[in-house]
């Protein structure tokens, strides 16, 4: 080994370890009694080699054919490399990401359907959340049978609506909605989150009437919107995992829709959010309210509609 010798400092095992011309971060690594997982031996199949570079990303060569297709299938943003792959040319800090056999259980690509994003990520969203206002009460009031198709038919329209919006469904919970509109898919994802609460209103008007004549009540939703940064990922056992968003921002978009009761209106977004669609809304009363969970008064904007809309 010479002083110009590339090396890779791995943590969470706090050591140092020269990587010799000719090897990859693996086999310098396994050399140096690093017990990385390798599911797969070493080619490409399985990611359970996964390292975040910490440091000294230009240093490391670029990715493989067989990397780039992994990582493009997983989602990796540029700071997640597999070690199997990788050689480097200059002095890298790492963390090895899957750490012991359940890890790699989890992580593996080798096991048929899993697939995803798999690894935990930044990104910014706007987030929006719709609740059925009152559903409690209905639902008690009505047969099974006609608590689902009632939901179903909302929920299809309401699905609709959200994806011509260029948003995705994240999850719906119990007569919720949690949508997503990611900001790298759309430079004007916060106007299209609005949009699309607006069109959930009037999905939820067409419903009413559908609701009125067979059930004598009406069905109305509340809608709220907050943006900012999310985590992305792949969670739940094998049986049942789902891409998600989870954070601050995601729990936020609720305190706001769980607001529009307090404030007496169906729609309301966050001061962030409004700043970005000021000019392209019709905005009515702003409220400064508490947020459950949240410290102090937060300005809470309500939208009537679009500008230029007759």
């Amino acid at each position: 080994m010479t002083d110009s010798t590339p090396t890779v400092f791995c943590l969470p095992d706090d050591k140092h370890v020269p990587v010799e011309e000719g090897y990859n971060l693996l086999q310098a690594l396994l050399i140096a009694g690093i017990n990385v997982a390798h599911a797969c031996g070493g080619s490409a199949r399985c990611s359970t080699c996964r390292l975040h570079i910490l440091t000294g990303a230009e240093n490391c060569e670029p990715r493989t054919a067989a990397e780039q297709e992994m990582a493009e299938r997983l989602k990796f943003d540029d700071s997640i490399r597999l070690a199997c792959q990788t050689r480097i040319k200059g002095e890298v800090a790492a963390r090895r990401l899957i750490l012991d056999m359940e890890d790699e259980e989890n992580a593996s690509q080798l096991e048929e359907g899993n697939m995803g994003e798999a690894i935990g990520r930044e990104a910014t969203a706007t987030v929006l959340f719709a609740d059925v206002k009152s559903f409690t009460s209905l639902s008690d009031v009505l047969p099974p049978y006609d608590v689902i198709h009632l939901l179903n038919r909302y929920f299809r329209r309401a699905g609709a609506a959200i994806q011509r919006n260029g948003g995705h469904v994240d999850c719906y919970i119990g007569d919720g909605i949690l949508a997503v509109f990611r900001w790298e898919e759309h430079e004007d994802a916060t106007l299209r989150a609005v949009k699309a609460g607006l069109d959930l209103l009037e999905v939820a008007t067409g419903i009413s009437g559908y609701v009125e004549s067979w059930y004598g009540r009406g069905f109305e939703i509340r809608v709220g919107i907050h943006s900012g940064p999310v985590v992305a990922g792949r969670l739940g056992d094998a049986t049942m995992q789902r891409d998600t968003i989870i954070g601050d921002t995601v729990n936020t978009a609720s305190r706001i829709e769980n607001a529009c009761k307090e404030a007496g209106v169906p729609f309301l977004i966050s001061a962030p959010c409004m700043e970005m669609v000021r000019d392209s809304v019709e905005a009515g009363r702003t409220f400064a309210l508490e947020l459950r969970g949240k410290e102090g008064t937060h300005d809470l904007h309500e939208i009537t509609g679009l500008k230029g809309d007759s």
